[in-house]
């Protein structure tokens, strides 16, 4: 199981701002991995988890709000994912806490699967919609 990077091809949601946020989470991802590989301790761990709170609360709200201003007909599926996604952080949060070892791991598959099975598909669908409102 290997890092993965952003990809123009598969990433690529059109608008710049929202490239550069998802970018985040890659590099969060890949500070992950350098984590996992020099066998960090917990204050690494801890690190990013906290750059992955700054990330939601940046990048969610950007991207909601946009797709809110423009009426996103799928805004409310993008919510629920964006929530399942908040979740899913406080989880890891809780586990760090309890001192969980396989937590780095878990980590490392979630935000991989978020990555393609959220922005790969459900962000990208929204391309095209937010380009034909001169937003990119």
């Amino acid at each position: 199981m290997g890092v993965i990077y952003w990809n123009r091809m598969k990433h690529d949601v059109k608008v710049k701002l929202l490239n550069e946020q998802h970018q985040k989470l890659f590099k969060v991802l890949k500070e992950l991995y350098d984590a996992m590989e020099n066998k960090s301790d917990k204050k690494a761990l801890k690190n990013i988890i906290d750059n992955l709170f700054l990330y939601v609360k940046e990048h969610l709200e950007t991207e909601e709000a946009l797709l809110e201003k423009y009426n996103y007909p799928e805004l409310e599926e993008q919510k629920e994912q964006h929530k399942a996604f908040v979740n899913k952080i406080n989880e890891f949060k809780q586990e760090f806490e309890k001192n969980s070892f396989m937590l780095y791991f878990d980590m490392a598959i979630f935000l991989k699967t978020w990555i393609a099975n959220h922005i790969e598909e459900i962000d990208r669908k929204y391309a095209d919609f937010l380009n034909n409102n001169n937003i990119f």
